[in-house]
């Protein structure tokens, strides 16, 4: 089928209200108790002291977070890989020093014990935030320590802490969300976990849990495991590095065994992104890349204004070349950052907006997202499905209802403030300089779509560079020169006062030096007006500028 008759056909299926009429959903084949959408599982960690401490990070590790964004921008500016130095974890992990080790743990899983499980910390800001929490999230490899371990055919697994998410349904209901639209994701589920060390139990608390993507996942999505499963880790989506697969190891991090032929499709789906022209591009996208997954991917990444995704090309994706199509399909992963919730990128005002138009995050970072919106058909395909999905998937009393549904499984495991926190997060009406509830930006994102489909508005557009707002950074620079300004008549009241108190007597040149503001002025006006009063007037009126533009100053300060 021609591509043009393809679209045409994904542009005339009517809604009717259910994912049905857009894509046909993933079959789940048996529950597992683990993803079970209506219970929380109860999981207990075993960790004797010392495989405790192997989890621990490296004692030598340099923390300063402000120097790993600093190495990341420089990295992005010269085309390098998504990884600090030689570290093996990408992301801002790595440029931290940071490689979670496994340690050896026994687990309770609803009651049932299984030994000799391989668990470790994972991830980059999650575990940053579970770091400064004290609520972590873990990896759980039943295979680590025995090839022929499982839990009820579970290999392994992901417990995440939603340190980053007070609501605590981000990241469940967006995987629900895009199952429903008939992109192939993990499932998720609920546990309350529990960690023991040599005895000493700790509540941590709900988790959500994540299947892992690999191949156990691939074949229960697919059918099939043998095709090539990445996880691209780059400052831009399937960047073009030549055509050895050495090159791409690094950058596209493989996650099965592949082929000469799976490596070279892969190297040349990425030169067609980088390097060919128009006509080569718009003529064999088609062969390379499944345009129902596409479209159905990048109008849910948008709809969520989920930024820390594909839609910035960076990471937080699969990539799965099927061995059945030879086609590249693409899988959401690490969703925490969903409901315009990534305070690095932009404002909750610009996330709220986020454009349908130009979904991708800045420019040149996702090359593949702007070519194809730059061919008609695709364009009117890709808007037609956003159009579809918030008529069913994302109608607005369906929305609301899953998020209460959700919301009323998750509540109970909860302790008294983690309940307040999530009621605030989800059903607040007001937004604040941090985000929108969910419930909020279910509405309000909703209108957005509405308004940029129907030509009322054009919504906004965002990047990592626009997070502060212009206006904001000129009122910080004429603050800032108002306080220099001040500091300067100051320091000269602050001469002239001690010059004063030494032309009566030494104690008094000295308590200037040491006591101003406050003696100075005491000396002019009621020991010696004579010698002091003209610079304890100098004085008051220096410290009622400073007062005058420190206030103005710190309420700008605030409104970050």
């Amino acid at each position: 089928m021609s591509l043009r008759l393809l679209l045409l056909c994904v542009c005339l299926v009517p809604v009717a209200g259910t994912t049905s009429s857009i894509v046909v959903a993933q079959t789940i084949e048996g529950p597992h108790p683990l993803f079970q959408p209506d219970r929380v599982s109860e999981i207990t960690l075993q960790f004797t002291e010392g495989e405790w401490s192997k989890l621990q990070p490296s004692e030598d590790i340099d923390w300063d977070i402000g120097r790993a964004f600093g190495e990341i921008i420089s990295d992005a500016s010269q085309g390098k890989e998504f990884r600090g130095g030689d570290e093996d974890r990408p992301g801002l992990g790595g440029y931290l020093g940071l490689n979670h080790q496994y340690g050896k743990a026994d687990l309770v899983i609803d009651g049932e014990p299984i030994s000799n499980v391989g668990v470790r910390y994972k991830g980059n800001g999650s575990f940053l935030s579970g770091r400064a929490l004290g609520k972590y999230s873990f990896k759980i490899d039943f295979n680590e320590y025995q090839d022929d371990l499982n839990f009820k055919g579970m290999k392994k697994v992901n417990l995440q802490n939603c340190a980053s998410d007070p609501s605590m349904l981000r990241e469940a209901i967006s995987y629900q969300l895009f199952r429903e639209v008939g992109v192939r994701c993990p499932l998720t589920g609920w546990a309350s976990v529990a960690i023991d060390i040599d005895g000493r139990v700790k509540r941590s608390g709900l988790y959500s849990v994540v299947e892992q993507v690999d191949q156990q996942f691939l074949q229960r999505a697919f059918g099939e495991s043998e095709g090539l499963l990445v996880k691209p880790s780059a400052f831009t989506a399937f960047p073009y590095l030549g055509e050895t697969w050495d090159a791409y190891e690094s950058f596209y991090n493989p996650k099965t065994n592949s082929s000469p032929e799976q490596q070279q499709r892969i190297i040349e789906f990425a030169k067609l992104i980088h390097k060919s022209d128009r006509e080569e591009f718009e003529s064999q996208i088609e062969e390379y890349l499944d345009i129902d997954n596409f479209l159905s991917f990048l109008a849910v990444n948008t709809i969520l204004s989920n930024l820390d995704s594909f839609l910035g090309g960076s990471q937080n994706y699969y990539a799965y070349l099927s061995p059945e199509t030879n086609k590249v399909i693409l899988i959401p992963w690490d969703l925490d950052h969903s409901f315009g919730s990534l305070e690095i990128i932009g404002t909750p005002e610009s996330r709220l907006q986020h454009s349908i138009n130009q979904p991708q995050i800045g420019y040149g970072k996702n090359r593949l997202i702007e070519r194809m919106l730059k061919m008609p058909e695709i364009r009117k395909a890709y808007l037609a499905r956003v159009e579809q999905l918030l008529d069913s998937v994302f109608a607005e009393k369906k929305w609301l209802d899953q998020l209460d549904e959700m919301a009323a499984v998750a509540q109970p495991a909860l302790d008294e403030g983690a309940r307040l926190r999530m009621d605030v997060a989800i059903t607040v009406e007001d937004s604040d300089r941090k985000g929108y509830s969910l419930k909020n930006f279910v509405r309000e994102r909703r209108v957005s779509i509405r308004d940029q489909l129907e030509g009322r508005s054009e919504g906004q557009t965002n990047d990592f560079n626009e997070g502060i707002d212009p206006t904001l950074v000129l009122r910080m620079m004429g603050w800032g020169l108002a306080i220099a300004f001040a500091v300067f008549l100051n320091f000269i009241a602050w001469v002239w006062t001690i010059v004063a108190g030494f032309r009566l007597n030494t104690k008094w040149g000295l308590l200037n030096l040491l006591m101003y503001p406050l003696l100075p002025v005491i000396f002019g006006f009621f020991v010696s007006r004579k010698l002091g009063r003209r610079s304890a007037v100098m004085t008051l009126l220096c410290v009622s500028l400073m007062v005058g533009v420190l206030v103005p100053f710190i309420q700008t300060i605030r409104s970050f």
